[in-house]
């Protein structure tokens, strides 16, 4: 190899010397370094065709040609000539050049003349001069450029010429002719040869191009160039073929939609790019980073231990929270992600996806911007919640469901100001099922759209045979505002009712505006037009984007139960909750805390400025037959004394 590049370079160099010019494809191969590599490996082709029957005629030349007074020059030269064939032929194999190929026209080209020239000049005929005349087409045909061709063409027939003008003058002229002849045949079938060759070298190029597009669109996302869902699914095949362990995550991203809808799609376009640069540079070169679409992202991870794992997962969430600059703007969002491991052995894709979108599921309900790894305890739950939802899906809903309603106190007043409506049910199947086991299975599958126009009817049958000034609540899942029929279905509910929509109360969470923002105001409007209560539930608890609050017309905020439970470990809860109390004071709204359950956490309620209070302090969720008789017992001498009771217990 090293002395075919010094043959090259040393050609090179001679090239510059005899033309001016280093080798080079522009003066055939004007379009780019691809057409001309793609025109060498087609002309390759044929020159190794063209050498293997010159080879094959020199073969026969030196073996049967014979000429009277030979001293052997013939067979000889015919014999290297021979040789020079077969090396160039083993030197062109190697790779395609047009430098290589040039190379070969010339000196193959030459080597063929001389031969002709050989015979001629051993033993003179005039029918030998069309040797010389028959190379011209055949290097018109095998030569790479222009050059080579005329070069080859023109020693030729300067050949011919010569050898007339010594052996036979008399034909001069009419080899003159035959010469111009064979010139402009040369010519003209070099430029239709190279023409139709050079055409279907570009088209080939054009089709192999539209191809690796096409096939590049088919397996990589436009926008970020991560490869998409398609391509992803079967490099996760691929890894499941080998026995080797990996981890799989699913990557969702919290707060994206409210960017879109506040900055723009170009601004969301700029963050799903940053956001999978950073996803790339914290999983490394050895993982798989793929966008599955919208907001989605996957990874494969392999070579890792859990620990190691925990830790790239801490470290990829981090990543993704921090700021993102948008123009003259900054964006703020977090991620949850889901992780499964792949055990040896393990081949079943389904089973990996669904497990570690369970865990993806877990990150978001349990806090978001977190990674959760799917665990045994996980797997148990899959299992039950697959139960529960079979289960629902055969449900009789008017038998099955029922409500059960927790008072809600008035500090200040020492009144019941209301009851929260909190689902149960008891299935045929499988018993009595809890609240947070079968609501969360509900939303999973999609079915809680269609339990929550029965449960709000029941609700608000119960409510209209309470005093006046009693409020209902009662909460919504997200899918109910994401979907513009399950709203309309809770208008007519409402409308049926007879109940005052003042009194009714509605409770959302903030997973509908960061899923959709834009369908969640839309959604909360049409609800507030018609005179209803909004309420934003566990407030604080989760990824709280305090500019909901100012484009979401919220009447109440409920404060969540974690923050009563740290009173435990300090003031620092004390001081968030009436931070919390005082901003929704300042912003006209009113607040609940849930979760007072002791004597020493209502105190606490009163010192902070609390007045709306939930909890089993003031009792526990009743059946609707309960609520009369206990609203009898809640004489206000009671409500009066109460506190104070409690507060010196």
């Amino acid at each position: 190899m090293s002395s075919a590049a010094a043959f090259s370079r040393l050609y090179c160099h001679l090239s510059v010397w005899l033309t001016g010019a280093e080798p080079s494809s522009t003066d055939a191969l004007p379009n780019s370094k691809l057409v001309d590599d793609a025109f060498a490996t087609t002309m390759r082709t044929s020159m190794c065709y063209f050498l293997v029957f010159a080879g094959i005629y020199f073969t026969i030349n030196t073996v049967f040609y014979r000429v009277a007074g030979d001293p052997g020059l013939i067979p000889s030269v015919s014999l290297a000539t021979l040789i020079l064939c077969v090396i160039f032929w083993a030197y062109n194999r190697q790779r395609a050049s047009v430098v290589r190929l040039e190379m070969t026209g010339h000196i193959v080209g030459f080597a063929f003349i001389g031969n002709a020239l050989l015979d001629i000049v051993m033993q003179y005929q005039s029918i030998k001069l069309m040797y010389l005349v028959l190379l011209v087409p055949a290097f018109a045909v095998s030569g790479v450029r222009p050059r080579v061709i005329y070069t080859t063409s023109l020693a030729s027939i300067a050949g011919m010429l010569a050898a007339t003008y010594w052996f036979d003058r008399a034909q001069m002229i009419n080899c003159g002719w035959v010469a111009f002849t064979s010139l402009v045949v040369a010519v003209g079938l070099s430029r239709v040869t190279r023409s139709a060759m050079l055409r279907a070298v570009k088209l080939k190029i054009n089709s192999d191009q539209n191809r690796d597009k096409a096939v590049l669109l088919a397996a990589n996302d436009s926008l970020t160039g991560l490869p998409n869902r398609r391509a992803f699914l079967k490099a996760l095949d691929e890894h499941l073929d080998q026995d080797s362990a990996f981890y799989l995550g699913l990557v969702d991203l919290d707060g994206f939609k409210p960017i879109n809808d506040i900055y723009g799609h170009s601004s969301g376009d700029q963050v799903l790019v940053e956001v999978s640069r950073r996803l790339k540079a914290r999983c490394g070169q050895q993982a798989t980073v793929a966008r599955l679409g919208g907001d989605e992202f996957a990874v494969i991870i392999p070579g890792l231990d859990e620990p190691g794992l925990r830790a790239l997962g801490d470290a990829m969430c981090a990543a993704l929270a921090e700021p993102y600059t948008l123009n003259n703007e900054t964006a703020y969002l977090s991620a949850s992600i889901g992780f499964t491991e792949r055990v040896r052995g393990e081949c079943n894709t389904s089973k990996l996806l669904e497990r570690s979108d369970y865990a993806l599921y877990e990150a978001k309900e349990r806090s978001r911007g977190i990674a959760v790894l799917f665990d045994r305890g996980h797997e148990e739950l899959i299992r039950s919640t697959k139960a529960v939802e079979q289960a629902l899906r055969g449900i009789d809903r008017e038998r099955e469901l029922t409500l059960a309603f927790q008072p809600q106190y008035d500090l200040q007043d020492n009144r019941i100001f209301g009851f929260e409506a909190l689902a149960r049910w008891h299935s045929e199947k499988l018993g009595q099922v809890p609240p947070d086991v079968f609501i969360r299975a509900a939303e999973r599958s999609g079915l809680i759209t269609s339990l929550t126009p029965t449960l709000l009817t029941k609700a608000l049958e119960a409510a209209a045979s309470w005093p006046d000034d009693l409020r209902i609540s009662f909460n919504l899942s997200a899918r109910d505002l994401l979907s513009p029929k399950s709203v309309d279905r809770i208008l007519e509910v409402v409308r049926a009712s007879g109940v005052r929509p003042e009194r009714i109360e509605l409770e959302i969470t903030e997973t509908a505006m960061l899923t959709d923002f834009a369908q969640a105001l839309k959604a909360t409007s049409r609800l507030s037009d018609t005179g209803c209560r909004i309420a934003l539930d566990d407030f604080g608890s989760g990824y709280t984007n305090f500019s909901y609050l100012n484009q979401i017309k919220v009447h109440t905020v409920k404060i969540d139960r974690s923050f009563v439970l740290a009173l435990k470990q300090g003031d620092h809860a004390k001081k968030i909750i009436k931070s919390m109390i005082e901003l929704a004071g300042n912003l006209g709204m009113e607040h609940v805390i849930e979760g007072v359950e002791t004597a020493h956490e209502l105190k606490v309620m009163r010192s902070v400025g609390a007045r709306m209070i939930q909890g089993y302090m003031f009792g526990k969720p009743m059946p609707a037959d309960d609520i009369a008789a206990y609203l009898s017992s809640q004489v206000p001498e009671r409500f009066a004394l109460r506190p104070s009771k409690l507060l010196s217990s």
